[in-house]
């Protein structure tokens, strides 16, 4: 029969526990992880009495966490998108502040490298204005270079922080692991109860890993939890584990890699599908701000290169021979090598050309073969391809011209690329960094127009000649035209040609003969355009118009213009560059180009700012509904721990009760 005693016994040793679980809760309502934990109390056995059941008493059956494992996971998740953001929107800011900046971005340099132009058109024979110009060149110059190294420098900078969020996620997949084997022995050596504290800290470990990379946990039936990234890579097994570890792209030293390193050997490049967390963001950013930026700063370098070189070289310096390149790319001209993967089997390289500016993107491109002889070509911006090209063994070494895209490219040593080879083009990506400026001499600047059209002091009539142009000649062309001699038109009334025959001009080139420009005075005496590729394809971008009515015999001359120290003819032409839209194919000025580039950034900072907004509200509303269930609430513990111990109190009160009735007996049966 049940005894007083051994129930009261019963009642204190469950209450001191309930109170030590009190005081557990009480102790820890500061610590980082923590779940608040409760005694489960429940009636001991009864026992058979010839009146009934008798009861025996109270046992604390467990201790258990209050835990919503739906909450947890919810908080894991905005947590990782919070990160992923928050590291995204630092890095960004930093680049849409240096790219609009007033002072340091590229915009005002540009403002001021074509208003020093356009100071030289006005006053060509002015040494001071063309010192200005070199001046704001260099400027010019400087400030590509500048940009691009603070990118390269944010480059540098994410790559260290990519290997510091690889090591700490690999130093807590570890103690992931570590912690799985602690607990699934914990739970064997308690018949299955969980380990409390343990679970609390490792689901803080599996947050401070959320928040390097998204994860999704799975776990086990004898306890231990399974972790996986990406598109399902497992980081942790039970109680093994795996590393990540950043190593240098095979294409681009400067660009990390995220690499999954299995203990039974080397895994896949899991770089791509990675997210959320501060290693999502990194990544995030590196795609869609920094090599974007980069790629763009350099296509506006090449375009604006590119384009005033041309003109430049059409133009006379003040030693009357034609203009040189105004800039160059670190000595070398449009040739550079493309980066070969390092897991290449074959010898074969790639050089490629720049043939067209105006279309070249701000995409990196893939040149991939699966059996040595087909070859694909691949914009990596959008996946999209873009070019194709079979090569029949025992041919030349080919150059494959990606028109669409404003570049070809020469494979080099064909004959020992193999099956899997592949190429990474990045057309645009160093230019700004390796622009430089050519000229060093105010005498170099070739602002003068290079041909001069001149009526002849003998004409009779009203005939005219102007609009003269040459800005589609390129420069070695120009040279053989000026190298010819001059160009003469003489005007002859008489009918030429089949009918309906009409007077014209003859053209001689140094007094050889170059063929005939219809004119008729009595229609097309307001003016009439001709060029004279018309005539002779070697003339063709030579243009000029003709009006008015002349007389027989009347002739212009159109030649080298000799001594024009104050012809700004060209630099009129370089400064009118500033306007003309160049790039994008052909949509866009320089200052355009840079104009989007800006707000491109700006953009997606905004953006990433009012997501991380969003983000850190519903990580708040998160915590709070964690907190609301699994959180330490003083009131409540100060209320537990007043109600066991007057429970306890009371019990032990039946103890002396139960020492009185024993008292009583043993003084019953003396007597």
């Amino acid at each position: 029969m049940p005894d007083i005693l051994n129930t009261s016994v019963s009642g204190l040793l469950t209450y001191q526990r309930a109170l030590a679980t009190t005081s557990h809760n009480i102790a820890n309502i500061n610590t980082e992880g923590f779940s608040r934990q409760r005694t489960n109390l429940s009636t001991r056995i009864p026992e058979l009495s010839g009146a009934g059941y008798i009861g025996t008493g109270v046992k604390a059956n467990s201790v258990t966490r209050i835990y919503d494992q739906f909450l947890v996971e919810q908080l894991r998740s905005y947590t990782s998108g919070m990160k992923q953001l928050e590291t995204f929107y630092d890095y960004s800011s930093q680049v849409d502040n240096l790219l609009a900046d007033p002072n340091a971005g590229l915009a005002p340099a540009i403002q001021d490298f074509f208003n020093a132009l356009n100071g030289v058109a006005n006053t060509p024979s002015s040494i001071p204005a063309r010192e200005v110009l070199l001046n704001q060149a260099d400027s010019l110059v400087f400030r590509f270079q500048a940009i691009d190294g603070r990118l390269a420098s944010l480059r540098d900078t994410i790559n260290t922080a990519t290997r510091n969020t690889v090591n700490d996620i690999n130093a807590l997949s570890k103690s992931i692991a570590d912690i799985n084997q602690s607990i699934v022995l914990a739970r064997a050596r308690a018949g299955g109860e969980p380990p409390n504290d343990l679970l609390d800290q490792r689901d803080e470990l599996i947050r401070q890993l959320s928040e390097r990379v998204q994860v999704t946990a799975t776990e086990q039936d004898n306890g231990a939890m399974n972790i996986f990234i990406g598109n399902g890579q497992v980081m942790v097994l039970g109680m093994d584990y795996n590393q990540l570890n950043a190593v240098p792209s095979d294409y681009d030293s400067f660009d990390l890699r995220i690499v999954l390193d299995s203990r039974s050997g080397k895994g896949a490049d899991v770089t791509d599908f990675l997210k959320g967390g501060t290693l999502g963001g990194l990544q995030s950013f590196r795609k869609e701000i920094l090599e974007p930026a980069q790629n763009a700063l350099g296509r506006i370098a090449l375009g604006l290169a590119d384009t005033l070189n041309s003109q430049h070289m059409q133009g006379l310096d003040l030693d009357n021979e034609l203009g040189q390149a105004m800039f160059g790319f670190a000595g070398v001209t449009a040739l550079a090598s493309a980066a070969a993967s390092s897991r290449n089997d074959g010898t074969a390289g790639i050089t490629y050309t720049i043939d067209d500016v105006t279309k070249l993107s701000t995409s990196d491109y893939r040149i991939d073969t699966a059996d040595g002889e087909n070859f694909v070509v691949t914009r990596l911006s959008d996946r999209k391809i873009v070019g194709t090209y079979t090569h029949n063994p025992g041919d030349p070494d080919p150059t494959i011209n990606v028109a669409d895209e404003g570049f070809s490219f020469t494979i080099n040593d064909i004959g020992n690329i193999q099956a899997g080879d592949s190429f990474e083009l990045q057309p645009t990506r160093a230019a700004a960094r390796d622009i430089r400026m050519l000229l060093d001499d105010t005498k170099q600047i070739a602002a003068a127009a290079p041909l001069r059209a001149n009526e002849s002091v003998a004409n009779l009539g009203s005939g005219q000649i102007d609009k003269l142009d040459f800005s589609a000649q390129s420069s070695s062309d120009l040279a053989g035209v000026l190298s010819a001699g001059d160009i003469t038109l003489t005007f002859d009334p008489n009918s030429a040609g089949a009918p309906p025959a009409v007077p014209g001009y003859v053209v001689s080139v140094d007094g050889n003969p170059l063929g005939r420009l219809d004119y008729d005075s009595a229609t097309e005496s307001i003016g009439k355009a001709f060029d004279l590729g018309d005539l002779d394809s070697d003339y063709a971008g030579i243009s000029f118009r003709l009006s008015g009515v002349p007389l027989e015999g009347d002739s212009f001359t159109v030649a080298k213009s000799i001594d024009s120290v104050s012809d700004g003819g060209n630099a009129l032409k370089l400064a009118a560059i500033d306007g003309q839209p160049l790039l994008a194919g052909g949509t866009m000025t320089l200052q355009n180009s840079y104009g989007q580039m800006v707000s491109q950034v700006g953009a997606r900072t905004h953006r990433a700012e009012i997501d991380l907004g969003v983000q850190q509200s519903m990580v708040m509303q998160a915590q709070q509904a964690v907190e609301s269930v699994s959180g330490v609430n003083l009131d409540e513990e100060a209320a537990n721990m007043l109600k066991f111990q007057q429970a306890y109190q009371a019990t032990a009160q039946l103890i002396g009760v139960a020492q009185s009735l024993f008292d009583t007996l043993l003084n019953a049966v003396r007597r």
